[in-house]
């Protein structure tokens, strides 16, 4: 019954939830990743999403994959990351109940059970007290209209990359029950080094051109991967991936294998079409990237 309409990486970084005149680096340049988002919201207008799946880079979980499958979703952050960056972040939109409910009802029909405990593997919390953090919020208040729900799914820290790619196409499993019309979105930026503290507020860390990444090797690897996403060579950033972990990808690179997961794993020929500049945020690459989804259904 539902599709995958659209699917991206995307960057959440920090400056995305302050004012235009606050965005502003030391060399006098603006970032990108808005005018990024605005041109990602075009082509959502095309396809007419009403689901938003957040693979959410900063939600990690031990046991268990989650998916926030509450009603709604409504509070005020206060980032404990950065509270004197983000701070007061009012937040208000509808949760995807249905579609949360099957992603735990599809785990149970693959039996994908932890093997000691035969708990499941994937679990829906509709508990309205679960946290929110500013790698989903961002993303819905540049990319959210007025209709789409929101389900966000965490990271699980203790997953490899076949149970990233498990949970992910268990996530395609479940759109496939419910009508849905699904944008997938891995929230989250490639090399994940920072500069260390006596420099992270210097004018090199703050530029957003390339020069600022926490190095030249992390800068060409990411290179190489968008290259590869360029040309739909997914099956070889795979093939790469214990290497590109010398880089740090953040949070294991967890929010691209979950999509990925979702869009057909290694057998995905979708390419990636970057929607942004590649950009330094304090040493982290961060870039916006449009996946083809034909064929995906």
């Amino acid at each position: 019954m539902g599709k995958i309409v659209a699917a991206a990486l995307v960057s959440h970084v920090p400056p995305l939830a302050l004012p235009t005149n606050r965005r502003i680096s030391p060399d006098g340049e603006d970032t990108d990743l808005v005018k990024g988002f605005e041109r990602i919201r075009t082509r959502l207008d095309e396809v007419k999403p009403d689901v938003f799946v957040i693979v959410d880079s900063h939600w990690f979980t031990t046991s268990e994959h989650v998916v926030a499958g509450a009603a709604r979703h409504r509070g005020t952050l206060t980032a404990e990351e950065l509270p004197s960056l983000i701070n007061g972040m009012a937040y208000d939109y509808p949760g995807a109940v249905a579609l949360g409910a099957a992603c735990e009802q599809a785990d149970a029909r693959r039996g994908n059970f932890h093997s000691i405990s035969d708990r499941p593997q994937i679990v829906n919390v509709t508990d309205v007290h679960l946290p929110h953090h500013y790698s989903t919020i961002n993303v819905v208040a540049h990319l959210r209209h007025d209709n789409e729900k929101i389900l966000a799914a965490s990271v699980c820290q203790t997953a490899k990359p076949d149970n990233f790619m498990e949970f992910g196409a268990t996530i395609r499993e479940a759109i496939d029950q419910v009508d849905c019309r699904v944008a997938i979105f891995g929230s989250g930026a490639m090399s994940h080094r920072f500069h260390p503290f006596d420099k992270i507020v210097s004018a090199i860390s703050l530029s957003y051109q390339p020069h600022g990444i926490s190095s030249t090797d992390a800068y060409e690897y990411d290179m190489r991967v968008l290259e590869l996403w360029k040309e739909g060579r997914h099956a070889d950033v795979l093939e790469r991936y214990p290497d590109y972990m010398r880089f740090f990808p953040e949070a294991w690179f967890g929010h691209y294998l979950i999509m990925l997961g979702a869009l057909g794993g290694a057998k995905c020929k979708g390419a990636g079409h970057p929607m942004s500049r590649y950009e330094n945020h304090v040493g982290t690459g961060n870039i916006h990237v449009w996946f083809d989804v034909a064929g995906v259904q």
